[in-house]
């Protein structure tokens, strides 16, 4: 280990230690949990900690009193984020304190803010999952993490808290060929071991400026990456490996709750979160248990937070679950789509994976940038912005592009100048006007 880890990494831990060591509690729980137990005992084990939760709500939530005659899970309204901010006030908890709360915001960045409250139980158990889950993908406590996302007011960090957790905040918005080339050069002259943690769409820009450039492999020490808030393509974890001689994992994770899922470093499947969360994947239309292999919306109940309970939260994402190919009995995600607002529609109703866009995309290296907006059951519109304003695929791109969603699709192509990022800082590739799944 690294001088400079070794040192960060102690003072870490010391620092839990004097403070009851909380944090090792909670992470040898977790690794106890999800390496040493069958799924079996791990739900009998989590029984005890749900049934603490959902006696707390029904004698302490106005909303969820009228609960306190359950029996199981099942017993309880699955919620989403516009039901749980209309009742807000009734679904926290009552007489909280309020020295022990953290407020937690998202950003909005689809139209919908949102806040809750979250324990500091919850908070001492967010940092043993995000500790757990970076060690899964090769990262060591200690290490310089270099943070690729949009770094607006409310999450950054000031240069001295940054130094003290060696995080270098890398902006998003400042990925253009120059701040590329800047930060490939910067690499190179660390010659200490590294962690990346950043959106997909970051590290797919960065590639194809390599690819673009020819570049050779980049020479520097980076161990682990882990790509969130997007979905990320097999092609861009190729290229990653590639050029940066490291494995990069996707994690499924949101600010309200924290990690939910994440892929293993040989697998594409998603090692979920059992230690911390249940997690149903249910049907689009109802709220029954989707079938094996079938595609749902993924809902979640927070086993740690007793201060705005989150019982049976439908995320807005979807994903299919499965059984896992290794020794263990863990179900798995196999596949996380991200929003609903985020899925075509073909011609003919069924649902289009946003990743058969994302993945046919680096077929057409002219494409700066792309977007597909769904306004009717048939009209999609393909926004392209390109290279010297000249895209000489559009007739291949738009067979494709039938082929995917019908030979009736009426297909319009606007060229332009700037597709605009959301305020999260991402920019969307499908955008859904017309059908809410």
């Amino acid at each position: 280990m690294h001088f400079g880890t070794r040192v960060r990494n102690t003072a870490f831990w010391t620092l839990d230690y004097l403070k009851g060591g909380k944090i090792k509690t909670n992470l040898k729980d977790i690794e106890h949990s999800l390496n040493n137990l069958s799924f079996e005992a791990l739900k009998a084990k989590n029984k005890k900690v749900l049934n603490v939760l959902l006696d707390t709500a029904v004698t302490r939530s106005i909303f969820y009193s009228k609960y306190k005659g359950y029996k199981n899970l099942r017993d309880f309204p699955v919620l989403n984020k516009g039901d749980i901010k209309a009742q807000f006030n009734s679904i926290t908890l009552q007489e909280l304190n309020k020295e022990d709360l953290n407020k937690v915001s998202t950003s909005g960045s689809t139209g919908t803010p949102f806040s809750i409250y979250q324990s500091k139980l919850k908070q001492i158990r967010n940092t043993a999952d995000t500790l757990y889950f970076a060690k899964d993908s090769g990262f060591t406590l200690g290490e310089k993490l270099l943070y690729l996302r949009l770094w607006s007011k409310y999450y950054r960090k000031n240069r001295i808290i940054a130094y003290l957790q060696n995080i270098e905040q890398i902006h998003i918005e400042d990925l253009d060929d120059a701040g590329i080339k800047r930060l490939l050069n910067k690499l190179e002259r660390t010659k200490v071991p590294m962690g990346w943690l950043g959106y997909a769409s970051g590290f797919e820009k960065i590639c194809k400026y390599l690819e673009k450039n020819n570049a050779a492999k980049i020479d520097c020490k980076i161990n682990s990456a882990i790509a969130m808030s997007e979905a990320i393509t097999d092609v861009v974890k190729q290229k990653m490996d590639f050029y940066f001689n490291c494995s990069t994992v996707s994690r499924y994770s949101n600010v309200e709750n924290g990690i939910i899922a994440q892929q293993t470093k040989n697998s594409n499947n998603f090692k979920i979160n059992w230690a911390s969360y249940i997690v149903e994947v249910l049907e689009m239309h109802s709220d029954n248990p989707a079938k094996k292999g079938e595609l749902g919306r993924i809902v979640i109940t927070d086993l740690y937070n007793l201060s705005t309970p989150m019982i049976r939260y439908d995320t807005g994402d979807v994903g299919v679950l499965g059984e896992c190919n290794t020794n263990n009995d863990f179900p798995v995600l196999k596949t996380i789509h991200g929003r609903i607002s985020d899925m075509l529609i073909d011609t003919s109703g069924n649902v289009i994976s946003p990743f058969v866009v994302h993945t046919t995309l680096y077929e057409y290296s002219e494409l700066e940038q792309f977007q597909i907006i769904q306004n009717g059951k048939k009209d999609y519109i393909l926004k392209i912005n390109c290279i010297n304003n000249k895209f000489t695929k559009e007739a291949h791109f738009l067979k494709f592009f039938k082929n995917v969603l019908g030979e009736d699709a009426n297909l319009k192509i606007e060229y332009v100048k700037e597709i605009p990022v959301l305020k999260s800082g991402k920019r969307k590739i499908v955008v859904n006007n017309f059908n809410k799944v």
